[in-house]
């Protein structure tokens, strides 16, 4: 067990290196010499681990998108919220930190030419996608139905791909602007153009 965590410590180490070197040099300078370089150890280790830059450039985005996804499934949590403040709150943590934040935008941005170009990283990508439209879907059905509204299912996925497109737009915005950024307007616009696509309100400010 002992033996095991700390394999684990180590991957997850060199999987921080790998976005650290990428976020600060781009996707071009992640060599598996430079990586070494940023973790402090051997070209080796890295081989050891990962077998070669395609294995470490893919468990670095998967971490990447894993680390996204959890940061907003993480703020539902609680059997206790309704509907309406589990939609909100997922809302809401997917318009702050850290999503949206200058350096998840570089990763995003660098790794999005090897999603289109290797099947792998194109594989991974669609997984966290369907897994984040699939969780506004639930949401957004959750929060309709406290209002009587029972849309079909092709309603329910044209209404979670456009809450999904609505929100991949202003965390490119808000990470662009993350300096002079106020957050609250930020979060207030997010909550009242989703309230304004879904037809009912999804928060207290959307609904005064």
């Amino acid at each position: 067990m002992t033996t095991r965590r700390a394999s684990n410590d180590r991957e997850s180490a060199l999987i921080d290196a790998t976005l650290t070197c990428i976020a600060r040099e781009g996707i071009s300078a992640a060599t598996v010499r430079n990586i070494a370089g940023y973790a402090g150890v051997t070209n080796g280790l890295i081989r050891f681990y990962f077998k070669s830059k395609d294995g470490i450039l893919r468990a670095a985005y998967q971490s990447f998108l894993e680390h996204l996804f959890e940061a907003a499934h993480g703020a539902i949590d609680g059997s206790y919220l309704s509907a309406a403040e589990r939609l909100e709150r997922y809302l809401l943590a997917n318009l702050s930190p850290p999503i949206v934040t200058s350096q998840s935008l570089l990763l995003w941005a660098n790794f999005l030419p090897l999603a289109h170009r290797d099947e792998a990283m194109a594989d991974i990508r669609r997984h966290w996608y369907a897994r984040t439209t699939e969780a506004f879907r639930d949401l957004i059905h959750e929060a309709l139905a406290e209002h009587g509204l029972t849309p079909d299912d092709n309603e329910l996925r044209r209404l979670s791909v456009a809450v999904n497109g609505l929100i991949d737009g202003l965390w490119i915005e808000g990470a662009l602007s993350a300096e002079s950024l106020d957050v609250q307007e930020f979060q207030a616009i997010g909550l009242d153009a989703a309230s304004r696509l879904l037809g009912v309100p999804v928060s207290r400010t959307a609904a005064s």
